[in-house]
């Protein structure tokens, strides 16, 4: 999935980038005040869309730590368009038939295995659910407070065991409240518990969602720009009312799906370098609890794509805590098209032997044979 330094020119390329309904007004303006630059020359000029959030991220504790409730909001508002881009070109992206490569790896594991993901996209909830017993209901690692299945619903009790998948950075089909700056500190509504996560899977018709901006033309586990509303009323702390001003907008098309219930925004944890994972209560601490215990159990250990970027110092901890912990190492097997600097990091920082780590220099794709290095 694109991130780093491609992001604006994968954007560029994809049908959403000419949607009105698509907000980018707020990190221009960022972008044009913090650094004097054009903002469409500067995003496409080969940055680091990781530094640039990192940069919106800063500035807005800054202004929190300095209770400047004005500054924060804008810059809150910037910071959630930048989460609701990531989470739209991933959901352009992944929105499509089943992904081949995720089905061979899916029909090649078993129930008690644990997939561990930072990945964001919903590629390997799709190849489960066609190969395992995998539901969104049971299959996270936590139970969702409501799923959406043309309608929202309580989750089903499942007594089977099936794979489970820990997203130790959330999912763009996990969704929760906006932030709102109360206090000096970023909470959530009142009638949603921080660690609460509400999953969106699928939708037969126009779900209600902001301003009734329905995007139709998405496989379940994808949406549009905007995600569905919760089915809930706005809430307004003491004290206070809620105001709502639609500016009129002739030339942006007028949305025609519901409009009721409280706007949503994607559960994720972006690639900032100062990651906020307790916003969220003890949920991605029971999540990283999981994934550390499945490390210390595991007779085996296969990292597909993953190379410890430089804003998840976390992950590095994770498995150096976990293998500390062990009395033998686990077998250690590596895809990557450039895998010599996660070896490197697993023989010099994890302490492992050449002779314990196995490397396939390729892609993660069709026509690579999952099935044989998995059974190697």
């Amino acid at each position: 999935m694109p991130i780093a330094c491609d992001f604006f020119d994968t954007f560029d390329k994809l049908e959403i980038s000419s949607s009105l309904w698509v907000l980018q007004g707020q990190i221009n303006l960022y972008a044009m005040e913090k650094y004097g630059v054009d903002p469409y020359t500067y995003f496409r000029s080969g940055i680091d869309i990781e530094d640039f959030h990192s940069s919106i991220e800063a500035d807005l504790q800054d202004a929190i730590a300095k209770d400047n409730k004005s500054e924060s909001t804008i810059l809150q508002m910037s910071y959630n368009e930048l989460v609701y881009l990531f989470a739209s070109v991933i959901n352009e992206i992944q929105n499509g038939p089943t992904s081949k490569s995720h089905l061979k790896l899916a029909e090649n594991i078993g129930v008690d295995d644990v997939i561990a993901t930072f990945n964001w996209d919903t590629l390997i909830e799709k190849a489960l659910e066609e190969t395992k017993s995998w539901t969104t209901d049971c299959g996270y690692g936590f139970d969702p407070k409501s799923i959406y299945r043309n309608g929202w619903s309580d989750p089903q009790s499942n007594d089977s065991k099936s794979t489970q998948l820990y997203k130790l950075h959330g999912s763009t089909n996990w969704l929760t409240v906006h932030p709102s700056l109360l206090g000096g500190l970023t909470t959530l509504n009142k009638f949603v518990a921080p660690n609460d996560v509400y999953v969106y899977e699928s939708t037969e018709e126009p779900f209600p969602c902001h301003r009734g901006r329905f995007m139709d033309g998405y496989e379940r586990l994808s949406y549009g720009y905007y995600p569905v509303n919760l089915d809930m009323v706005a809430y307004a702390p003491d004290g206070q009312a809620i105001v709502s001003v639609n500016q009129p907008k002739p030339h942006v098309q007028k949305g025609t799906a519901p409009g009721h219930g409280v706007a949503t925004i994607p559960l994720i944890i972006p690639p900032v370098k100062e990651k906020k994972y307790d916003q969220y209560g003890n949920l991605f601490d029971s999540l990283w609890e999981k994934t550390a215990k499945a490390i210390e159990v595991a007779d085996e250990i296969i990292l597909i794509g993953y190379s410890f970027p430089k804003t998840d110092i976390k992950s590095t901890k994770l498995f150096l805590d976990a293998f500390m912990k062990r009395s033998s190492k686990p077998k250690i097997k590596i895809l990557d098209p450039n895998p010599e600097r996660i070896a490197d990091k697993f023989k010099y920082e994890f302490g492992f032997l050449d002779s314990e780590i196995s490397v396939y220099k390729d892609y993660f794709s069709e026509s690579f044979d999952i099935e044989a290095m998995l059974k190697n």
